[in-house]
């Protein structure tokens, strides 16, 4: 699973060797001044919209890739039936939106831009500055 973690001023993701291999992307950073809004979504599917634009999809293991939508485009490293934490942007950055599955959507989801929180999320629990 990707990790997310705040590494000085940025919001990093940090997707796992075979995610960025099925997406085609390795680290994001988003600035956090950039960041809008972070919460864990009700079901793992409701970040998906749009059309896959460069996706992996197999069927009951992972969504993984970039959508395409009338707003941009969005990133997703979704696995079904995991818990979903879901990054809303705004301003020049590449994604609209991150979604991705990690271990504790809800403590990601207490993520609050502004504030002093340098927990990271994901699989190894290290600070990343």
């Amino acid at each position: 699973m990707a990790r997310l973690l705040i590494d000085g001023d940025d919001l990093v993701v940090r997707p796992s060797w075979w995610e960025k291999l099925a997406t085609g992307h390795g680290e994001i950073r988003v600035p956090l001044s950039a960041v809008s809004r972070v919460g864990e979504a009700t079901a793992w599917w409701r970040p998906l919209r749009g059309t896959p634009k460069r996706t992996s999809y197999l069927p009951g293991l992972s969504h993984l890739g970039v959508w395409q939508h009338g707003d941009g485009q969005d990133f997703v490293a979704v696995h079904p039936w995991k818990p979903v934490v879901v990054v809303e942007t705004r301003g020049q950055t590449p994604f609209a939106r991150i979604a991705l599955s990690v271990p504790d959507a809800h403590a990601a989801a207490g993520l609050v831009p502004a504030g002093d929180s340098r927990r990271p999320w994901g699989d190894t629990p290290v600070r990343a500055d």
